[in-house]
């Protein structure tokens, strides 16, 4: 009979997301640096008794060593202490950082190694919370604007990748030649970007400077962000399917995601 049974010991991990279980305990949703997502019962959190304070350290957005033990489909939380490394986030930078959880709740996989994504995922939220406080004036706002939407792109263009569903940015799909800057482009999803427009596929128009710009990750450009945008997000919906993420339409009138 084959043993099912997982233990692991004193793993970097983040929370995701929980939701409550019975009276006193919560089902997390972790991300594990080497074993990809992971479901866990956190008995005896909530209430007046809590161990340990535990429930402070199931909140999203700070490095965690957690131990987790049992059945494979839904693990036991057996101890969990704080690495003292939070992410420091508020405002536009927090709705940004949900949805970053949510993607991955949705397209990360279960008992894999997804280092890779965990380094991502740290950096990204790195930079997200050295962000400036809101502003008032114009021209602040909207460069602070451009600075949330850079690690949001880069996010969502490696997160692909590392999945393995990463973007064609350098070819034509049908010549093979090399993208150029000044042609207009048809990008069709699994294959890459064509110049002539597919009659029986879906695809996203995008200009070839954008795929230049996104290849070598320099998204300073405003159409270089605004096409980026489209083309990631018609990527990932190709791979979230049609469900829509809550967290872009909570926070898609606070910041254009």
């Amino acid at each position: 009979m084959i043993n099912n049974r997982i233990n692991l010991e004193n793993k970097s991990a983040v929370v995701l997301h929980y939701y409550n279980y019975r009276n006193s305990s919560l089902i997390v949703n972790f991300f594990v640096s080497d074993f990809g997502k992971i479901s866990a019962i956190a008995k005896g959190v909530k209430g007046k008794n809590t161990k340990k304070n535990q429930f402070a350290l199931l909140q999203p957005f700070q490095k965690l060593s957690v131990s987790l033990g049992g059945k494979q489909e839904l693990l036991i939380l057996k101890n969990i202490e704080s690495t003292s490394i939070n992410w420091k986030l508020s405002g536009k930078s927090l709705y940004c950082a949900y949805y970053l959880n949510e993607l991955l709740l949705r397209l990360l996989p279960s008992h894999s190694d997804c280092q890779q994504i965990f380094s991502l995922y740290d950096n990204i939220l790195t930079l997200l919370s050295r962000d400036a406080p809101e502003l008032s004036d114009t021209d602040s706002r909207q460069q602070q604007a451009i600075n949330y939407e850079i690690p949001l792109r880069i996010f969502e263009l490696k997160l692909l990748e590392f999945l393995g569903y990463g973007l064609n940015l350098s070819h034509e799909i049908e010549t093979g030649l090399l993208i150029e800057a000044d042609r207009e482009y048809y990008y069709v999803n699994d294959a890459g970007p064509c110049n002539i427009k597919p009659l029986d596929s879906n695809y996203c128009p995008v200009s070839g400077c954008t795929l230049i710009d996104l290849k070598n990750l320099q998204l300073r450009d405003r159409k270089t962000l605004h096409e980026s945008k489209q083309l990631l997000k018609w990527s990932l919906v190709a791979h979230l399917g049609d469900k829509p993420l809550k967290s872009r339409e909570m926070f898609k009138q606070l910041y254009c995601l």
